[in-house]
């Protein structure tokens, strides 16, 4: 029910209004005010939806009512109706944005058109803010994740530059709640969204918010005043309890020690993880209670480097390398004494992502299901199967594409980028791919719009843009580091690309620096 206020000075005409507002049932809650400042007090008191206004009134007119009611609710819809028919007032009227101005003797059917025209502003209104407000949470719970992912704090800031962040600082404890299987296949009713069942909002407190970390694991992250230990632990017992009766399983809940900043967050995590020795990770074997959860630097540089180089094996069609490389990765992880399961989810997620990139517009494979698969099954061997699975369908479209023309030209342009700094020439370039130099020339140019010689000037003078804007080199040691021998034809080849000589181009990247350090300053 929304709330309007009808202001006016005659009672019969109140009564009117009222009397149309109830014939066509429309979802309002009516209060009435005989004059303007009556009007005001009520506003003063109470927050309405619309404003619907007499203009001439006792003690205080509708267009002075108008005035101080934007000021106190700048989002409240305001309708003027008055028996003047006088064009002044109408342009004060639009000047304070309102909705209509309606002439008495009110007509009906211009009435009910003006009030549901309202109404359908007010439920837009109401939809973009939930619509912003799932927006918002989603941004949040998305920062939350990646920081229980050990993201740094300054590197998410610049990410979401409109985020207020207040909010991470405002954790002291948390809550980890685990099930031995996900709620996909738990038989909840579909009225059910997301992995956390609604009817169990009431037993989560006040002061708590909670995100879904995969389908069978929620945190509840805990804000506000500190309460003892035995308060955390009487909530964690109610949600295991009522978990087991609505999906049938078993459930089990670790809380973590206080922490003071968002930065202990993973380690609060990994605490409470370790505490449900979980049986995530290969039949037989068991989580350390000491490391598991701490995702080392060290270890994540190295699953960075193996990423990037199965990134590299997809990119260069190297079907026996890319295993080499996923096996390694799984073997890693087989004895997982140091690391939680949501880092290896997660990692195994961004391969997927790539293995997905590597079969463009192919079908047979949607990520969101993949990844939902991912998340929910409880052995890393499920998880090494689905990765497999799509890593043979790529090897495969690997092994397609090196029996065509296409595939020849990605070895060719790879070789260029890898050498570029060297003597090239046609017949060196047909060496590498087994094919003539006349028909990779005809061949290249069908692929890629231009002749071997313009895209291997184009690689270097890109790479001599680079060396001259990141590094004080001198020009003639550039013009030998991408491939030229002459400086004069290498400062000639410049000015044809980018329409000035070396030179130039870095005393305008050094100006440029000067002026951008000054402005700081």
């Amino acid at each position: 029910m929304y709330q309007i206020l009808i202001a006016d000075d005659e009672k019969q005409e109140r009564q009117v209004i009222r009397f149309l507002l109830d014939k066509y049932e429309f979802p309002l809650r009516i209060t009435e005010a005989a004059n303007g400042n009556e009007a005001f007090q009520l506003l003063e008191k109470k927050k309405y939806d619309i404003l619907l206004t007499d203009i001439k009134m006792p003690f205080m007119d509708g267009l002075t009512l108008a005035k101080k009611a934007r000021k106190l609710n700048p989002h409240m819809l305001i309708i003027f109706f008055s028996g003047y028919d006088d064009f002044d007032y109408v342009k004060q009227a639009l000047s304070l944005h309102v909705v209509n101005y309606i002439l008495k003797p009110i007509n009906p059917d211009e009435f009910s058109k003006t009030i549901a025209s309202v109404l359908a502003q007010l439920k837009e209104r109401e939809a973009q803010l939930v619509k912003q407000q799932v927006q918002q949470n989603f941004v949040r719970n998305h920062v939350l994740y990646q920081i229980i992912n050990r993201s740094r704090i300054d590197s998410l800031r610049q990410l979401y530059p409109h985020l207020d962040f207040g909010f991470v600082y405002q954790y002291h404890r948390l809550i980890l709640i685990q099930l031995e299987r996900d709620f996909f296949g738990s038989g909840l009713s579909d009225e059910d969204t997301g992995f956390f069942p609604l009817d169990l909002s009431r037993l989560i407190p006040n002061n708590c918010d909670f995100i879904n970390l995969n389908p069978a694991q929620n945190l509840l992250l805990f804000f506000g005043p500190k309460h003892p230990d035995k308060w955390y632990d009487t909530h964690a017992n109610g949600l295991i309890l009522q978990l087991k009766k609505l999906c049938g399983m078993d459930c089990y809940a670790a809380v973590s020690s206080f922490f003071d900043r968002p930065e202990d967050i993973p380690d609060a995590y990994a605490e409470t993880e370790r505490s449900l020795a979980d049986h995530f990770f290969f039949p037989g074997s068991k989580a350390s209670d000491a490391t598991l959860g701490k995702e080392h630097s060290s270890s994540s540089l190295e699953d960075d480097a193996l990423l990037k180089n199965m990134e590299k094996d997809i990119h260069t069609k190297d079907p026996d390398s890319l295993r080499r490389h996923i096996a390694k990765l799984f073997e890693k992880y087989k004895n997982p004494a140091s690391h939680s399961q949501i880092y290896i989810r997660f990692l195994c997620t961004s391969l997927l992502k790539l293995l997905l990139d590597g079969l463009k517009g192919n079908p047979l494979f949607s990520f969101d299901e993949l990844a939902e698969r991912i998340y929910s099954v409880q052995q890393l061997s499920e998880i090494a199967d689905t990765i497999w699975e799509v890593t043979e369908e790529v090897i495969a479209s690997m092994e397609k594409d090196q029996q065509s023309p296409k595939h020849a030209i990605h070895l060719v342009k790879q070789y260029i980028y890898n050498h570029y700094n060297e003597d090239l020439c046609l017949d060196l370039l047909a060496e590498q791919v087994y094919l003539s130099p006349r028909y990779l020339s005809t061949r290249f140019i069908q692929e890629t719009g231009c002749g071997i010689n313009k895209f291997i000037k184009s690689v270097r003078m890109e790479r001599a843009r680079d060396l001259l804007l990141h590094t004080n080199r001198k020009i003639t040691d550039i013009c030998h580091q991408v491939g030229y021998s002459n400086v004069s034809y290498f400062c000639k080849s410049f000015l044809e690309d980018f329409g000035t000589t070396p030179e130039k181009f870095r005393q305008r990247k050094e100006t440029s620096g000067t002026e951008s350090g000054g402005n700081a300053l």
